[in-house]
């Protein structure tokens, strides 16, 4: 599958569409368009935005991260966006080099509230993981957290989609309790740690309790491979729950 095949097949949805308006609808494959690999501008990654953004463009911050094992560098840039009508939003973009220096788009990470900037939480002879935490704004604060996997001994990396595990994971909870974010994810351990409310809750106080969910990769995906739950009762009783999907493949 194409790079660009790829990103349109990630559910997260696009905050700053390359027009530069809040008005304009586009897909991950559109930004993606609209991200330089031009060599000249590749070269000034610490001052010159990559994505060409009808709006206003700023870099923030960039640097690069060696990753020997996969046989190249990622380079990164982190961007403060501004549409010509709305509200600001930040942009992490994720390029892989190899030795040779040619580049490619590994993906890229959005946020409307805060993003971090990409950090390799591990990396062995099978694979390398790196993650960008980052949280939506509002009070629901929700994940922007982006994963990049690189496998091989050539510099190939592609985006991990973290949409489809959250109504995994839901299923596994008793009736009456649902997952209410942001999610604390620990990609060198492939678990998370998770609020939980129960029914009756406001969105700013979770009072569920809290779960852990231990992850696998599955081909693009992150999948749930099992759940611990110990919930917090009105009265104060505390039962765990486990539950386990059946055959899970670990990667």
């Amino acid at each position: 599958m194409s790079l660009t095949l790829a990103l349109a097949a990630l559910a997260t949805p696009v905050i700053s569409c390359p027009s530069g308006s809040i008005e304009t609808e586009c897909s991950r494959a559109d930004v993606a368009t609209k991200i330089s690999l031009a060599p000249e501008r590749v070269a000034k990654i610490a001052d010159t935005c990559l994505y060409d953004f009808g709006g206003r463009c700023g870099v923030e911050a960039s640097g690069r991260i060696a990753v020997p094992e996969r046989g190249g560098t990622l380079l990164w840039q982190k961007l403060s966006l501004a549409p010509r009508d709305g509200p600001g939003a930040w942009m992490v973009v994720v390029l892989a080099q190899d030795k040779a220096g040619k580049t490619a788009l590994a993906g890229f990470a959005e946020s409307s509230g805060s993003i971090g900037t990409p950090d390799l939480v591990s990396s062995d002879g099978t694979r390398s993981l790196v993650h960008v935490t980052g949280t939506l704004a509002g009070s629901g604060a929700g994940n922007a957290d982006a994963l990049f996997m690189g496998e091989g001994d050539r510099a190939a990396w592609r985006q991990i989609d973290l949409e489809g595990w959250h109504d995994e994971a839901s299923a596994m909870l008793p009736k009456g309790y649902w997952l209410r974010g942001p999610a604390d994810f620990i990609f060198s351990e492939m678990f998370a740690v998770v609020p939980i409310a129960r029914d009756g809750d406001g969105n700013c106080c979770p009072r569920g309790g809290q779960a852990l969910f231990d992850f696998s990769i599955e081909g693009d995906r992150l999948v749930v491979d099992s759940m611990r739950f110990q919930p917090m009762q009105p009265v104060g009783e505390e039962v765990e729950r486990v539950a386990v999907r059946m055959n899970p493949s670990r990667h």
